[in-house]
């Protein structure tokens, strides 16, 4: 590769970086408004294994599971009271040297407001990382596999400590089309932190064993 080919490489990555950035912006926004049809246009729902782990619900996999996870259990029906803001911060971003595909990652913090039954809606706590595999289509990146790692869940007032609720349960999967999650392991203060979610590291071109890349504890790679 030429000095002039390597610039423009760089020009291309960097711009593809910017492009990410703002995909996963808007996607977020399209979240916060549950906005399920936005949601899902930042998929690349022609991809055969496309993908959704959300937490401890399981992996979604193909075009069919992905609009179901997203309509059926992300995307509530309207209600007066609900409330949902998650960020994204920290952004770790690796375009392949071959501008075909990225891994990305985000610290996700958030706050939501759920309505009870003659009560005031539940305020919790809602932090996490998310782990995105991007796909160029040409004209604009898209979500190939996403996977959300929820670390908290818990009640505003009683906290990450105290609030225990909604922490774990058996990792079966709840809808039928979902399969059992690859990994979910929330705050617990019985045990260590693990960490994983991995930030992605620069790579050439996506291979078959990059599938697995947010999950790995090798460092050296």
């Amino acid at each position: 590769m030429t000095d002039k080919e390597k610039l423009l490489n760089k020009i291309k990555k960097l711009d593809s970086y910017h492009e990410i950035q703002n995909t996963m912006g808007r996607l977020t926004a399209a979240l916060n408004f549950q906005r399920a049809e936005e949601i899902l246009s930042y998929f690349a729902l022609d991809e055969e294994d496309v993908s959704l782990e959300y937490a401890d619900e399981g992996v979604f996999e193909g075009k069919k599971a992905v609009e179901a996870v997203v309509h059926d259990l992300i995307v509530r029906p309207e209600e007066k009271g609900y409330m949902l803001d998650m960020q994204l911060t920290t952004p770790m971003i690796e375009v392949a040297d071959d501008v075909k595909t990225a891994k990305a990652l985000w610290w996700c913090p958030g706050i939501s407001a759920v309505p009870r039954e003659n009560e005031d809606p539940q305020a919790l706590w809602c932090w996490g990382m998310v782990g995105v595999d991007f796909i160029n289509k040409g004209n604009e990146w898209k979500v190939w596999h996403l996977h959300y790692f929820r670390f908290i869940r818990c009640d505003y007032h009683k906290g990450w400590v105290e609030d225990t609720s909604l922490r774990n349960r058996l990792n079966t999967p709840l809808h039928p089309l979902s399969k059992p999650s690859t990994y979910h392991d929330p705050y617990s203060y019985l045990s260590i932190r693990q960490g994983i979610p991995a930030c992605p590291r620069p790579y050439a071109s996506y291979e078959e064993r990059d599938r697995g890349w947010m999950l790995n504890t090798d460092k050296e790679r």
